[in-house]
């Protein structure tokens, strides 16, 4: 996985952008996929911890495993957080989760699988991790964004081996989950929701 350059960094660590998560993103990925009470889920890519705590508040997971690559967004989630029941932020990768197979009951991906070169490892992971009926909530960027010409000068991210929302589901399907809902803001960005193992 590829870590947040300076710009990237600005950009998650600010106001707006919990705002974004808490009245755009979040609101958009529970009608498609509803509350997880009770669950015991994961987010990849957790910043500076305010996925976590919206995936404790409006989805109603009883444990958040909340992971960074970058150990120094860890110790901000960390500070930011404080004793917040129910939630542990951790340093990894998702394409090496420090988790058992069969051990979560919702993951949540708030953009992060575009930064990972080999995305199809990082889907592989989550698999592994969740049980049988585990819901996915994803918020994604997609090829025409990432590789635009303007946007790939700003921002650091993969440009070979990308994926649009259909190949992004159909990656999903190809493992056994099936698609909830979904929702998209022109080509480059999308919402949905899946099930593992849902008939």
């Amino acid at each position: 996985m590829v870590k947040l350059n300076i710009v990237e960094k600005a950009l998650v660590n600010n106001p707006f952008r919990a705002l974004a998560q808490r009245h755009f993103e979040t609101p958009r990925l529970m009608a498609l996929g509803g509350p997880c009470p009770g669950a015991c889920a994961l987010e990849i890519g957790g910043g500076q911890g305010e996925g976590a705590r919206l995936i404790r508040e409006q989805f109603g997971a009883a444990q958040v495993f909340s992971l960074d690559l970058d150990f120094e967004m860890v110790r901000r989630a960390r500070r930011r957080l404080g004793d917040t029941p129910g939630v542990l932020c951790l340093q990894g990768d998702c394409t090496a989760l420090p988790l058992a197979d069969q051990s979560v009951d919702a993951l949540f991906d708030f953009g992060v699988v575009h930064h990972v070169p080999q995305w199809q490892d990082a889907i592989d992971e989550l698999d592994r991790v969740a049980r049988p009926g585990a819901t996915l909530y994803a918020m994604e960027v997609y090829r025409s964004l990432i590789c635009h010409p303007v946007w790939k000068r700003v921002l650091t991210h993969p440009q070979e081996n990308r994926f649009d929302q259909a190949e992004f589901v159909a990656a999903w399907e190809a493992r056994g989950w099936t698609l909830l809902g979904e929702k998209h803001l022109g080509s480059g960005l999308g919402w949905l929701a899946m099930q593992k193992g849902r008939p």
